[in-house]
This record gives structure tokens, C-alpha cells and sequence, in this order.
């Protein structure tokens, strides 16, 4: 958070990446007086604000060593991108899916769900973390559509690990998972400028950005040990989730 100043009568002003938000307190002008508004504790608690709470699921990988598109595999009874996106809105997140066909997944999600269709012919990551960008103007977590141990509260821990940064990527257990973690409006023009070289890899992007890297002492702090990023690549790790992994 940059800032945080009253602005007129009972309306505060907030920057957040540079952009200003503005928020109105409904308390009788007597009190406004002897409001004191802590910004430390906005600056913590900033990522509360629904507006914030971003998901968008990536739904654009082949699937190959799967051996089908394993979104709509069966997990815990549903297919595993419904299990995944009601995760999230049921903790109040704004969540989208982000593929070439935004008809794939009509059937199968909630209707709070946006479908939003991939801008690029070209499907990467990159493509899809870009398309998520530009749709929601606003920071985003991105998290692949395998990735069901994923809880909601380190989600938010790492939305508000980003402020002051472009990214906020988990470096948990010697590896970094930058399909499980947290983008800037800031990176989109860094993220053009390589799509458009012709350069998709997005590890050579995370070199360019200012990036903070969210080691194993930082999700143990919340509770949470390296298996809360498992994904699931074969149909044999359906069986081994249903075995280790809590959820």
C-alpha cells in the first residue's frame, strides 16, 4: 500500500500499485473525528477487500501424460475444476477460467465463475497469466487447474506477500511454482514485451520483474508444509491425493 489519506467528509482514499480506491465509512460525521485509521493494519490486511481477491484457473494445458483433460477428471466426486474454483468462492474469491474454449467448462462450473477466453493462438502459461492480467486489471493469483491442496488462506498470504512487488512466487521445497502464485498489473507490459520476442518461457520473465520469492519458513509460518502445491500430472496421483494429501 503507497498511501492512505482522507479525502472528503467520511471517504478515505487508498493507493494500491499505484492505483487510487477509494472507500466510504457510513459513520455519523461526530465520529469521523475520532476515527484513527492504522496504516500498518491495511497495509497487513489490505488483500480483504474482495475487489483483491483474485483467482483465475488456467485451463489450458494438454493434459498429454494425463491422457485426457484432467480439469473434468473425477476428484472427490466432481470434476476437479469445480472442486478447485468452489474452493475459492466459497472464501469469497473473484474467480475466472481462463481458456481457448470458453465453452468447455460451462457445464461443469458455477455461474459465478467467468469464463474468459484466452487472447493469444499461441497457449502457454504466459499467454494465459497475461489474458488474466488484462481481465482483471487488478493483482491476480494464478494457480493451474492441478493443483487441488492449494488452501485459500496461504492464497491470500501470498496476494499480500506482493505488495511492493510484481510477483510473489512460492519457492517451496528447492522449487518455485510460478503457476501457483500472485501477478501485478505491472508485469503486463514486461509480459508483452517477451510474448511478443517470440520467447514464451516464463521463468526467463520472472527474471525481469522485481519478484519476491516466498521460501518454506514463510508457508510453515501459516501452518502449511511444500505438499499444499502437489499437482496431479498422472492418474496414478489421484490415488496418492486421496491417500497423503489433506485437503
Amino acid at each position: 500500500m503507497d498511501e492512505i489519506q482522507k479525502n472528503h467528509g467520511n471517504k478515505y482514499k487508498f493507493k494500491l500499485f499505484g492505483e487510487s480506491v477509494f472507500i466510504l465509512f457510513h459513520l455519523p460525521p461526530l465520529m469521523l473525528n475520532n476515527v484513527n485509521i492504522s496504516v500498518a493494519l491495511f497495509k497487513e490486511k489490505w488483500y480483504l477487500f474482495s475487489m483483491l481477491l483474485n483467482v483465475a484457473l488456467l485451463a489450458g494445458g494438454q493434459s498429454r501424460r494425463f491422457g485426457s483433460d484432467k480439469a473434468l477428471a473425477n476428484f472427490r466426486g466432481k470434476p476437479l475444476i469445480e472442486y478447485i474454483s468452489e474452493k475459492f468462492i466459497r472464501e469469497g474469491f473473484n474467480v475466472s477460467v481462463i481458456s481457448k474454449d470458453v465453452t468447455k467448462y460451462l457445464n461443469v462450473l458455477s455461474g459465478s465463475v467467468e469464463h474468459v477466453e484466452d487472447i493469444f493462438e499461441q497457449q502457454c502459461p504466459l499467454a494465459g497469466i497475461i489474458t488474466a492480467l488484462r481481465h482483471f486489471r487488478s493483482p491476480v493469483f494464478v494457480i493451474s487447474t492441478d493443483a487441488p491442496a492449494v488452501p485459500s488462506e496461504a492464497v491470500k498470504a501470498v496476494l499480500n506477500a506482493l505488495d511492493g512487488y510484481d510477483a510473489a512466487v512460492p519457492d517451496a521445497d528447492g522449487k518455485i511454482h510460478p503457476l501457483i502464485a500472485a501477478y501485478a498489473p505491472s508485469c503486463l507490459d514486461i509480459f508483452m514485451k517477451q510474448f511478443e520476442s517470440g520467447n514464451f518461457r516464463l521463468r526467463d520473465a520472472l527474471a525481469s520483474l522485481n519478484t519476491i520469492y516466498l521460501d518454506d519458513s514463510f508457508f510453515s509460518s501459516l501452518g502449511f508444509d511444500s505438499s499444499i502445491f502437489s499437482n496431479i500430472n498422472r492418474r496414478e496421483d489421484m490415488e496418492l491425493f486421496r491417500k497423503n494429501i489433506s485437503l
